[in-house]
């Protein structure tokens, strides 16, 4: 029986992923868990603080992953290889996701929507635009490359993307989808000297 709230954020925010925030009910978290709704409701005051609190879990568990990498791969010298880690973790984290989820965010949890929308931000402000403008003063992007912009037309819409098609997942890889929605537009920008050394994008 799961009655800690770690537990309850685990199993939540796995059945919210997987039916949308709106459709899997207290009801059924409590009736698959073998619990009554009101011990639920010990740890959790309503539904949306539910949603909201499993969903900073799940997050924060995808930035700890990021972390650890670049903890663990400085790559000084290679910061692109670590934004193609980032929406590699992305893409696999979407391609488990029912798009119902989110858009059910967005339409009944405006907390835990802002909570995403604040998650994205800092991925795509905080650690892919430094990391671009880190392979830009190192010559690997081109110095007329406007970074920002690269971050707010290609790197901050990944989901939109993807959702675009419901059967993009079925269709291709995980790695095809990669090439072409992150990796073409990364390639596009380099400079044509590391592109024709040591560039990792053409591995």
């Amino acid at each position: 029986m799961v009655e800690s709230r770690k537990e309850l954020l685990e199993y939540a925010i796995e059945n919210f992923t997987k039916f949308g925030s709106k459709r899997f009910s207290m009801d059924e978290l409590a009736q698959s868990l073998g619990i009554s709704k009101k011990t639920i409701y010990k740890h959790f005051g309503s539904k949306e603080e539910l949603v909201t609190e499993s969903l900073r879990f799940f997050l924060g568990k995808i930035r700890s992953n990021v972390d650890n990498y670049m903890l663990e791969n400085p790559n000084e010298d290679q910061p692109l290889s670590t934004i193609i880690f980032i929406y590699k973790q992305g893409l696999m984290v979407l391609q488990e996701m029912n798009p119902s989820f989110l858009y059910g965010l967005d339409k009944y949890y405006p907390k835990a929507s802002e909570l995403y929308s604040d998650f994205k931000k800092d991925i795509v402000w905080n650690i892919v635009c430094p990391l671009l403008k880190k392979a830009q003063k190192i010559g690997q992007v081109r110095a007329d490359v406007k970074v920002e912009l690269v971050c707010m037309l290609f790197l901050s819409r990944m989901e939109d993307t993807v959702y675009s098609n419901s059967s993009l997942f079925d269709e291709y890889s995980i790695q095809e989808l990669l090439e072409h929605i992150i990796i073409n537009n990364l390639r596009g920008i380099l400079t044509l000297d590391y592109l024709q050394t040591c560039c990792p994008l053409e591995k």
